[in-house]
């Protein structure tokens, strides 16, 4: 059996399979490598009651409409990535849920390694598309917090003016240039140009102030 790999305890893998036997043995498998799981026998089960908002991943099996599942999830703003599994997987299958999003596809009988590999993955990807939202979510309410002028001074030094053509820009003088980029920067929180840069562009299309 895999090593024992612990992944953050927030996460958790929900499981929907008919199958009581694979049930219990992926349960077994997950409660040896550390990692958080819950099991259902059907797709309604999990969808009603079931809250789906905490990072982790669906581990789901075709044969349940699995497909369905992950339909009505992205309907309702959840976006747990998914791992299928399946006996008789076929390349239209495989394409279509990559298309809608799913991770990975396991072909049943199940090895312990690749579905530790997935869904370790799965979850990582998750971990990492919350992280990103929230630095997003932030940067857009440090945003809010700047005056119109700082605005209009933030969008000119990200194109990469200089103060002095922001001053003409603006009609002000260079002095209050550089007194509403240096409170822009607190504000967002940026240390360089850079910094700023990256913040931007969790929020605007870089043609936005391109």
């Amino acid at each position: 059996m895999p090593n024992r790999t612990e992944l953050p305890g927030i996460a958790r893998v929900f499981i929907v399979d008919k199958d009581e036997e694979t049930r219990l043995s992926l349960l077994k498998l997950f409660r040896f490598a550390n990692i958080d799981a819950r099991s259902y026998a059907t797709a309604a089960e999990l969808l009603d009651s079931v809250d789906l908002r905490a990072p982790g991943c669906l581990l789901l099996d075709t044969y349940i409409d699995g497909f369905d599942v992950q339909r009505r999830l992205a309907a309702q703003d959840f976006s747990l990535p998914v791992v299928f599994m399946t006996r008789n997987a076929t390349i239209p299958m495989a394409v279509d849920a990559m298309k809608r999003g799913a991770c990975d596809f396991l072909l049943k009988p199940l090895d312990d390694f690749a579905v530790l590999a997935a869904v370790r993955s799965a979850i990582n990807r998750d971990l990492a598309a919350r992280a990103l939202a929230a630095e997003r979510d932030l940067t857009q309410r440090l945003i809010e917090m700047l005056t119109p002028r700082e605005r209009e001074v933030m969008m000119y030094v990200a194109k990469g003016d200089l103060n002095k053509q922001i001053a003409h820009r603006l009609n002000v003088s260079e002095m209050m240039v550089k007194i509403h980029r240096g409170r822009m920067m607190k504000k967002m929180k940026a240390n360089s140009l850079v910094q700023l840069i990256k913040k931007l562009e969790l929020v605007y299309a870089k043609s936005t102030y391109w």
